[in-house]
């Protein structure tokens, strides 16, 4: 009976036991549950991010009428290709497959039958070598041949401005048109922040810069569909300046090119040269601080109105809109603003400052859009 008695106390502790040890953990399962639905809510935890580019080819159809011919990525495999690519968009600290398919390889073919291959480079994104998108230096994966594809995975670590191309021929490649914006927002999910504890901003673009020479794409084309010789891409020559795939005065019907505001806004711009050569980005009207450059925000911001951006850079920039009127925003390397040597035309925009009613005091139809 004592025995008995004995072990129905040690069984009734070990049972009282288990019920503290079980409200514990669950206590510390439900606490743990709560903060993942609070971030959730918040926007804060991380995602799983699906990405799907193809290869295509199209014709670029400048302002003076000129077809460039070209080659690049989009997300619309029944599409042509999208100069520049798409803009990819994630969170920090979220988890990234990008796969690239390779079904209709726009450089394969009776000239070229097997084809150049490609891949993604994300540029600024420290990756480990084999989502690194270089087949020089990758140890698992060489270019996407025609017939086949590749997922580059990854977690997307620092919040910033990248971008994406094919290191594939690189030279060739990038020139006629394997390039797009990567953008990585900052952990907690407000879209108003390019970085934690940069100033927040009402509204943002993205411009990407690039530059091509129409008679080397052209013999480029050449080369694959008749034979002949390769472009020697250490004459290159540009003689066409794009911003987000246009040159002036085609980027005022482009939406995400052609900046619109209201007074008392404050805008986010991200410069990204994709392009061979460098550009001097100037703003009329305003000076604007520079917060971040190659995906790093800055610990002592600055102001400027034009800046040097050399090929592959990138930099964020805030402006803050305390007059209403039309400013130009261009490259003030003079050369650049013309298409195929005629001025006005090339790297050039504006940034439309509207007051709270909507007017202007400088009417649309002042300006001289031809020079």
């Amino acid at each position: 009976m004592e025995k008995q008695s004995t072990r129905l106390g040690v069984g009734l502790g070990l049972l009282i036991t288990a019920f503290l040890i079980t409200g514990l953990l669950g206590f510390s399962l439900t606490g743990r549950g709560s903060e993942q639905v609070l971030a959730s809510s918040a926007g804060t935890k991380a995602q799983v991010r699906n990405f799907k580019l193809y290869v295509r080819d199209t014709t670029l159809k400048m302002p003076d009428g000129k077809q460039i011919y070209v080659f690049g990525y989009t997300d619309d495999p029944q599409g042509p290709a999208k100069i520049p690519g798409p803009v990819l968009t994630v969170n920090e600290g979220d988890t990234v497959n990008l796969t690239l398919v390779n079904d209709k390889d726009p450089t394969k073919t009776s000239f070229n039958p097997d084809g150049d291959g490609h891949t993604i480079h994300l540029h600024g994104l420290d990756l480990p070598s084999a989502m690194d998108g270089d087949p020089m230096t990758s140890p698992t994966q060489d270019s996407v041949k025609e017939g086949s594809q590749y997922t580059y995975h990854f977690v997307a670590k620092e919040a910033g401005t990248y971008w994406y191309h094919c290191h594939e021929s690189a030279t060739e490649h990038i020139q006629m048109g394997m390039y797009g914006a990567f953008i990585v927002l900052p952990r907690g999910g407000d879209t108003h922040y390019a970085y934690a504890g940069t100033p927040r901003f009402d509204k943002s673009y993205t411009l990407v810069l690039s530059d091509m020479d129409s008679g080397a794409h052209q013999q480029d084309y050449t080369n694959l569909h008749s034979g002949g010789d390769n472009p020697n891409w250490t004459q290159y020559r540009p003689d066409y300046f794009l911003m987000n795939g246009h040159a002036w005065p085609d980027i005022m019907d482009d939406p995400s090119s052609f900046i619109q505001a209201t007074v008392g806004q404050h805008l986010l711009v991200r410069l990204i040269n994709c392009g061979y050569t460098v550009h001097a980005i100037h703003s009329h009207g305003f000076h604007f601080t520079v917060i971040a450059t190659d995906g790093r925000k800055l610990s002592d911001p600055y102001q400027k109105d034009t800046l040097l951006l050399a090929p592959g850079e990138r930099y964020d920039i805030l402006f803050d809109l305390n007059q209403a009127g039309r400013y130009m925003f261009h490259d003030h390397i003079e050369q650049n603003t013309t298409n195929n040597g005629d001025y006005p035309g090339g790297m050039m925009t504006f940034i439309n400052v509207n007051n709270p009613d909507g007017s202007n005091p400088v009417p649309m139809s002042s300006l001289h859009m031809n020079g």
